[in-house]
């Protein structure tokens, strides 16, 4: 026991020692280039990655936003209560808030109990499951996100975790045969965690710097982030709890019920950003952007 657990942590180790050194090779960000003055800079790797044709706009819509929108050094906290960027604030929050309470950190950091629920005692295969699960749902999303768009993800994911949760709720509420109730429960959990790695956890990251402006990027990201956290940290505190005390078809009834106003909250105030620059997405969410330098 003594040597497996210190293996698991050599092993977690490595992935972050090759982003470390991946990051080496990364280039600079053509923003902060125009943002900084080094425009030849940024001429450069704007052709490398988006081609020669694309210099000159993209270095125009650069310079515009910076123009309009200032230094985000400049950028004060207050600021977030302020439109255009109040609600982006807001929605970056609400996301993540929803994200935490549609359940799936319960879900997540409980797997083996809830497995061992419906019949899977071997705690480490019901992780293992688990992992595949959520694998298989972040290559289809890597494929999907640009096709489908950020919307039509999140709207479908959350739909999906919906259904999902009901249908363990029905599985373990029912008076089913006890077979097919554990196999429908175990349908039901993995299911839940594909259709979260579809959507709601890569697109949700995603889409809140899209739409900050660049001003307040990264003040809207900590916020958001810090919701995350703390929301993640009460469903990881009071999850067992709950179960304990009105059992896991209530509780996973409520993580459905979630999903379904997360789906909802997708469909009535995220914007679409598919196929968007950032600066044409602040231009659009900006009604105070200067028309004469667009």
């Amino acid at each position: 026991m003594f040597f497996r657990w210190r293996t698991m942590f050599y092993i977690a180790s490595v992935p972050g020692v090759v982003l470390a050194l991946g990051m080496e090779f990364a280039v600079d960000s053509p923003r902060w280039l125009c943002k900084v003055g080094m425009l030849n800079d940024a001429k450069a790797v704007i052709s490398n990655l988006w081609g020669e044709s694309e210099v000159d706009k993209a270095i125009q819509e650069f310079q515009a936003v910076i123009k309009n929108d200032g230094s985000d050094l400049d950028g004060q906290w207050l600021e977030l209560l302020e439109e255009p960027h109040s609600r982006v604030t807001f929605i970056g929050g609400a996301l993540f808030m929803l994200q935490q309470f549609a359940g799936i950190n319960g879900v997540l950091y409980f797997s083996s109990l809830t497995f061992q629920d419906v019949g899977i005692t071997d705690g480490a295969l019901a992780s293992l499951f688990v992992g595949i699960t959520n694998f298989a749902g972040a290559l289809c999303a890597s494929y999907l996100m640009d096709k489908q768009g950020r919307k039509q993800l999140l709207i479908g994911s959350y739909t999906g975790m919906a259904v999902s949760m009901f249908l363990v709720v029905c599985a373990i509420s029912l008076p089913l045969d006890e077979d097919l109730g554990h196999n429908l429960s175990i349908l039901g959990t993995l299911l839940y965690m594909f259709t979260f790695a579809i959507g709601a956890g890569p697109v949700t990251g995603l889409i809140i710097p899209e739409l900050s402006s660049s001003r307040t990027r990264g003040k809207i990201m900590g916020f958001s982030f810090c919701v995350h956290w703390v929301c993640n940290f009460m469903v990881g505190l009071f999850f067992l709890d709950l179960v304990e005390m009105f059992g896991v078809a209530p509780v996973y009834a409520g993580f459905g019920g979630v999903s379904l106003l997360s789906a909802s909250f997708a469909y009535y105030f995220i914007v679409e950003t598919k196929g968007r620059s950032l600066e044409e997405i602040e231009m659009s969410m900006n009604s105070n952007y200067q028309a004469g330098d667009k």
